[in-house]
């Protein structure tokens, strides 16, 4: 049921979307895409940060952090002892929206220049 209900709310998202950039001028699309952009770095950088620097200390901790974790960290994510579980995948999908919201901005600014030519 969880399925259907996020299945739904993607295409209804497209949806609006869709008629969201066609139906606004491109000067807002392209605006409202560059502040997309900006709050999701601004919210995504710091919380991918914190993702980080919690995960690590989370690995110290038990003594099971590999050289080079930082490159595929949520490779690590079955090392996480479930004390600090909650607290580290909270910044993991903390981040991971705030990329979303940037990449949503990419779009929406790729979208303004595209209806701009």
């Amino acid at each position: 049921m969880l399925e259907l209900v996020l299945t739904f709310c993607f295409i209804a998202a497209m949806g609006g979307w869709t008629a969201a950039t066609s139906l606004l001028p491109v000067e807002t699309v392209l605006f409202g895409g560059l502040w997309l952009v900006a709050g999701g770095l601004a919210f995504g950088v710091p919380t991918g940060l914190g993702y980080h620097v919690a995960l690590r200390r989370s690995l110290v901790r038990i003594g099971a952090l590999p050289a080079r974790w930082w490159l595929q960290p949520t490779s690590l994510h079955g090392l996480i002892p479930d004390a600090d579980r909650r607290h580290v995948l909270g910044w993991c999908y903390a981040g991971a929206a705030g990329f979303f919201v940037t990449i949503a901005g990419c779009a929406a600014v790729a979208i303004g220049a595209w209806r701009s030519l």
